[in-house]
């Protein structure tokens, strides 16, 4: 069976936020550590916590890594330039910068909750693009 013939089967499993990750490598594997960053409040530092942890040969980091270039010049040919993290922000900054419309949508849920009106589900406008796809 050829991969992309492969089967895809999600069984359920969750989706995790993440926006904080390291990434290491060594002759023979690369580790992509996986996690969420929250901002402290006022004199409290942030927390930390690494929720996923991968390992991958050269080749499958590098397969990865062109899986998640095509991904994003999709995306952006589809939603306009994505903004670069500038180097010096602060965790708080980051996150902050990669929801743009946070905003609006808390707005927008505040406003149909007191309307008592349930939020509409969203429809899946994910471009889904596999390993075996030939594009």
């Amino acid at each position: 069976m050829a991969h992309g013939d492969a089967q895809h089967c999600h069984n359920g499993a969750a989706s995790l936020y993440v926006n904080y990750f390291e990434v290491a490598h060594n002759r023979y594997e690369f580790l992509i550590e996986l996690g969420q960053y929250r901002p402290g409040r006022d004199d409290e530092p942030g927390s930390l916590s690494i929720h996923t942890r991968l390992a991958l040969s050269p080749p499958h980091a590098k397969m990865l890594s062109d899986l998640l270039s095509r991904a994003m010049s999709e995306h952006e040919k589809a939603n306009g330039p994505t903004a670069a993290i500038a180097e010096a922000s602060t965790p708080f900054d980051i996150v902050l910068h990669s929801l743009p419309e946070f905003e609006d949508r808390a707005r927008q849920l505040r406003d149909q909750a007191r309307s008592k009106q349930a939020p509409r589900p969203q429809p899946d406008n994910f471009l889904h693009i596999k390993t075996g796809d030939a594009s």
